[in-house]
């Protein structure tokens, strides 16, 4: 065909550059792997971290002269702020908790399945996993922690985790990569 250009010859410089692709092909879908883990431990713990803030207040204007009052020691002031120790820092447990929640009454139904999936992470229910890997790869049900991968990640993207992005996207592909198993 006069229009076409035939390929070039397998050389060792090319062989070469495909055995680097494959490899960092292969280093990145490691690396989201573990990521996902990071992310889905963090979620399965549910590691709460309350900063120790002492208030700033004086009492002795609603004190009397001598007198003591015990409620004006501190006690039953606001709330205080909890965050959630993640792989992206430490997040109020708030807003993790929100996010969880508007997933699951989201009007997209894979967003509610990721929700669902990310709120029985959250109350520790017995149907989750322990972890999603099993040495560097995925646990025997590969289906089951490449799904709860994605959860994990979306939540982390959600959140505003810049690094969550990447292996995101490398989890959806390996899932959409998964047999589809139909039982009659």
């Amino acid at each position: 065909m006069p229009g076409r250009k035939p390929k070039p010859p397998i050389t060792i410089n090319r062989g070469r550059e495909q055995i680097r692709r494959l490899t960092a092909l292969r280093t990145e879908r490691r690396d989201a792997r573990q990521y996902a883990q990071q992310w889905y431990a963090a979620l399965h713990t549910w590691d709460v971290h309350h900063p120790d803030v002492l208030p700033n207040i004086s009492y002795a204007p609603f004190r009397d002269q001598g007198a003591f009052d015990p409620l004006t020691m501190g006690d039953g002031g606001p709330p205080r702020k909890s965050y959630l120790r993640t792989p992206a820092g430490e997040i109020s447990e708030a807003e993790v908790g929100r996010l969880i929640t508007d997933m699951t009454t989201s009007r997209v139904p894979e967003t509610v399945q990721l929700g669902r999936m990310l709120d029985r992470l959250r109350r520790h229910d017995h149907g989750c996993m322990q972890s999603l890997l099993r040495g560097g790869s995925w646990s025997s049900n590969r289906e089951g922690a490449v799904r709860y991968a994605v959860a994990v990640l979306t939540l982390a993207v959600r959140v505003g985790d810049v690094q969550a992005e990447r292996p995101l996207k490398h989890v959806q592909a390996e899932l959409a990569g998964l047999p589809v198993v139909v039982s009659v």
